[in-house]
């Protein structure tokens, strides 16, 4: 037992050179399409068409993969056209009365008198008058190119590890060779030590002639004054 597929009661027609552009690339294709799907009723059947030698392998199983139906068009003048008016009029044969065409070209305004018509362009697309005045026409963003992917920002982590704020100071090396704090008494040279025997000598050659006690007391004089150290 067959179960019979649901009536689509709307059609949107593509004219892929129109609307999609000849020979566009893949990505920018699907971009586009997926625009345009965006507003067009949930339950309509996609049709486009195009001369074969206009479109991309790549880009006609990009559409057949989203659902449209792809038709074969011919080189004329305005083939495509007459390809998507001749579909419409089969549609509407079977009672669809809601028409969405992406295309600015007036070819399209006799689908007026076959119901609800309405027309998808893009930002400054040309529109026919003739089309504008017998149909609702939205105006969508154009894309030109693919939009860029939203790269996630990633923190770098360092690899140092960050000191620890709790952990005590380093102990600080004493310096090498710290300064004095008061200058050390010089050692004795062999010359003073000299000089100190002779001024006692002398002062010993004094003492006898001038009595113990004064030779004594220069002799202390002198030993002092050489013995204390110079400031």
């Amino acid at each position: 037992m067959t179960t019979a597929r649901p009536h689509k009661t709307a059609l949107v027609l593509i004219d892929i050179e129109n609307a999609i552009g000849a020979r566009a690339q893949p990505s920018v294709a699907l971009a586009r399409l997926t625009a345009l799907l965006e507003h067009i009723p949930a339950d309509a059947l996609v049709v486009a068409a195009c001369s074969p030698s206009r479109i991309r392998p790549d880009v006609m199983r990009v559409l057949t993969d989203h659902g449209v139906k792809v038709l074969s068009a011919g080189t004329g003048p305005d083939a495509a056209d007459k390809v998507l008016l001749n579909r419409a009029r089969q549609a509407a044969d079977k009672g669809v009365r809601h028409f969405t065409v992406a295309s600015g070209d007036a070819a399209f305004a006799p689908l007026a008198l076959l119901g609800e018509l309405h027309v998808l362009a893009w930002e400054k697309q040309t529109v026919s008058r003739q089309l504008a005045k017998v149909a609702t026409v939205s105006h969508i963003p154009r894309i030109r190119r693919t939009p860029a992917p939203v790269q996630p920002a990633t923190a770098q982590t360092s690899q140092t590890a960050a000191p620890d704020a709790l952990a005590p100071p380093p102990l600080r090396k004493p310096p090498a060779n710290p300064a004095p704090s008061q200058r050390a008494p010089r050692p004795w040279s062999t010359a003073r030590w000299g000089g100190a025997v002779a001024a006692v000598m002398f002062c010993g050659g004094l003492a006898f002639g001038a009595g113990s006690a004064l030779g004594s007391r220069l002799i202390h004089l002198t030993v002092d004054a050489v013995v204390r150290p110079r400031a």
